[in-house]
């Protein structure tokens, strides 16, 4: 960031483009203009969709996995993230001393957060407006976006970096992993493997922990995502199942019936009638 008090960075990549698991010492507002996925901040994950605004403070492990599925014409994703510094916040109390509650708040928040409602407007309004403007007349705005970046009212929480206990950081290694491939098929050699345990010791910790097999856990993930699909776009069933993960669309159809209590058809059709 030298010569720059924040960097305003537009982005429109290929889904598998967006950068994997990373963690950084600067502060990050993100703006999902298009796509949607799986999104893991610190010890939490979850879907996404378009739309979204996170802020997310420093040093806290953070990744969107987007699908290749839900783009823009171009196949394309859309993210705009706005990074600065903690240097920033202690000039402009220095500068501004009106701010200094506002940027204290700021300095306060440990966790990410899901912006709604009223703030979540007045920031999109703000990093739409900014993606025109030059360096020099953006400045202004971020004084305004900090103040609404303040704002956590109504708002949730994103995620945050928990030291988790190693049976934790073990699960969160499953569910992520999982998150991150379950379109194909896992084995259960690679899971366990991944994790740093053998297939005996890895499906007794399954069972232990989630009251799960393997299987069972990655179908019930499969699942989820199926029946966001379903929702969300305008794919086949059969297109659906295969897309997560599923080969067989009988087997598909019956585990679905079984989570949801009805089946990926009554779905679709009650989405075609709202």
């Amino acid at each position: 960031m030298e010569n720059s008090a924040f960097i305003f960075d537009d982005v429109c990549i290929a889904p598998d483009k967006q950068i994997g698991l990373h963690t950084h010492a600067r502060y990050e507002l993100s703006y999902v203009v298009c796509g949607a996925g799986m999104r893991t901040i610190g010890n939490h994950t979850e879907p996404f969709t378009s739309g979204e605004i996170i802020f997310i403070p420093p040093n806290i492990p953070h990744y969107w996995k987007f699908d290749p599925d839900i783009t823009n014409m171009d196949g394309r994703i859309a993210n705009i993230s706005i990074f600065f510094d903690s240097s920033l916040i202690s000039s402009m109390k220095l500068l501004f001393p009106e701010m200094t509650d506002t940027l204290t708040r700021i300095e306060l928040l440990k966790e990410a957060i899901n912006y709604k409602g009223k703030a979540y407007r007045t920031l999109q309004n703000l990093i739409t407006g900014m993606r025109s403007l030059t360096s020099e007349k953006r400045f202004p705005k971020m004084m305004e976006l900090l103040i609404a970046i303040a704002d956590t009212s109504g708002s949730t929480h994103a995620g945050e970096n928990n030291i988790l206990s190693k049976r934790e950081k073990r699960l969160e290694q499953i569910r992520v992993y999982c998150a991150c491939n379950y379109s194909r098929q896992i084995k259960l050699n690679e899971i366990s493997l991944h994790v740093g345990m053998n297939k005996s010791a890895f499906c007794t910790f399954m069972r232990h922990n989630t009251g799960m097999t393997f299987s069972e856990f990655v179908n019930s993930m499969r699942l989820d995502k199926a029946e966001e699909k379903l929702f969300n776009t305008d794919y086949n069933i059969a297109e659906i199942a295969m897309a997560c993960g599923f080969r067989n669309a009988t087997y598909f159809n019956r585990l679905f019936r079984k989570k949801y209590g009805c089946t990926p058809k009554e779905i679709r059709a009650g989405k075609d009638e709202s």
